[in-house]
């Protein structure tokens, strides 16, 4: 309940009592349980973490071509995103805020982005020395565009919705990631601006 109501109201503006209320329950009660929104939303952010992190190594592990393995990747995130709604939304959302945070557990959150990140760099690098990727594209750069990509999905797409089920929105995300990026590249584009 409480990342329903850090999704609608934003984590600065909600209180315990907010979500007390929604709860049907009384702030009290709910200091029962936890002694802050900042636990709360520890509780959110660190099993969805803990689960993609989880995934992502599993698929560095595993047997399959750097294609297949950023297919793999890019489905699990969206699948995440739908399943963990709106506890991904919560993350990515406050992961700004979160990563000026001096704790032990902001530096987890952070320290379990970067791994997540370098796995997909990872495979990128492994689909490049394999041929499989361009070499004329910074790994790293790619990889960001990739995290932007499915990230912003958490502006536009609601679980539930008419529109986009989360297996098409990974299809068409691995489309337009794979056909740019795997080789050979593309016909030179003209310079930007």
């Amino acid at each position: 309940m409480a990342a329903k109501v850090f999704r609608e109201k934003g984590f600065e503006p909600t209180t315990l009592n907010d979500i007390a209320e929604r709860l049907g329950t009384d702030r009290a009660s709910l200091y029962y349980y936890v002694g802050s929104k900042e636990e709360l939303l520890h509780e959110i952010v660190s099993q969805v973490m803990d689960e993609n992190v989880a995934a992502a190594e599993r698929v560095l592990a595993e047997a399959g071509t750097p294609v297949e393995k950023v297919e793999a990747l890019i489905e699990h995130m969206i699948l995440s995103f739908d399943r963990n709604y709106p506890h991904m939304f919560v993350y990515v959302e406050d992961l700004a805020r979160i990563s000026r945070q001096e704790n032990d557990w902001a530096r987890d959150v952070i320290q379990k982005t970067k791994r997540f990140e370098e796995i997909v760099v990872k495979i990128l690098e492994d689909g490049r020395a394999d041929g499989s990727f361009r070499s004329d594209l910074p790994n790293h750069i790619s990889a960001m565009a990739l995290f932007g990509m499915i990230n912003w999905t958490h502006r536009w797409y609601k679980p539930g919705t008419k529109g986009s089920s989360a297996k098409q929105i990974a299809e068409t995300f691995c489309s337009l990631f794979l056909d740019g990026y795997r080789n050979p590249p593309p016909a030179k584009r003209r310079p930007a601006r």
